[in-house]
């Protein structure tokens, strides 16, 4: 790439100011400090009672399910919600899917809700935390019989994985980018109960709101579906006469 001041009058050279580098007031950098990071296996779970799924759906005493009944998760729809507390990640969410009845896919979609407590050492609440898009490992359908005073139902759950990564900006001195210092000295300060901020109020992570504020965004994330299980056999019978399940 051509030099842009080459075309310069030589006049006017000297006229030219010279560039400076900014002047540092220290030789301290601000990076982030690895916390913890660690593979993470979620799972979704719902349990429907057959009859609300579809009448015509009846399962046997060993959880055989007629007709075919399939789950399809929306991944990319997934809802997650994240708390950052002292030395834990609580995570909760739910992610919506299709239930397909011999073929036939259901008009409307089932969210599949999840919650997961993560340990890592250190955390406090104020640091950064990051979730590599939902990877599907499995896809589970289960029929449970109707047995006493139970009536049939069907488990749909998918199980899936992410990483988490806890950050935390610090002061740090070169050579060697030697940490110096917490950017926040008091990120992890407590008023004497162990894991409550200094608010002296618990961590919170509620859903709910007075006016039907929007949803959060969902978390985009690609599906890479690695196992389906669904108990499907051949044709049963758990009807009793009365119409209730058996």
């Amino acid at each position: 790439m051509a030099d842009c001041c080459n075309n310069i009058p030589q006049a006017c050279i000297p006229l030219q100011p010279t560039p400076t580098p900014p002047a540092l007031t220290s030789d301290c950098f601000v990076v982030n400090s690895l916390v913890c990071s660690t593979n993470v296996q979620k799972v979704a779970e719902l349990i429907l009672p057959a009859v609300t799924i579809n009448p015509i759906i009846t399962i046997d005493p060993t959880g055989t399910i007629t007709p075919l009944v399939t789950l399809t998760p929306d991944i990319n729809g997934a809802v997650s919600n994240t708390l950052l507390i002292r030395d834990k990640v609580i995570n909760t969410g739910f992610i919506p899917a299709n239930i397909t009845i011999a073929g036939i896919e259901l008009p409307v979609q089932v969210n599949l809700p999840f919650q997961q407590e993560t340990e890592c050492p250190g955390a406090c609440p104020q640091d950064t935390l990051t979730e590599t898009p939902f990877q599907v490992e499995a896809v589970i359908v289960q029929g449970i019989a109707a047995l006493g005073i139970t009536v049939a139902a069907i488990r749909f759950k998918v199980v899936f994985r992410t990483t988490i990564t806890v950050t935390r900006p610090v002061i740090a001195k070169l050579p060697g980018v030697k940490p110096v210092q917490d950017l926040n000295p008091d990120r992890c300060e407590t008023n004497g109960t162990p894991g409550l901020p200094t608010n002296g109020n618990a961590g919170s992570l509620n859903t709910s709101t007075i006016l039907g504020a929007s949803q959060p965004p969902a978390i985009q994330n690609q599906p890479n579906q690695s196992g389906t299980v669904s108990l499907q056999q051949n044709p049963g019978q758990n009807q009793s006469p009365d119409g209730s399940d058996g």
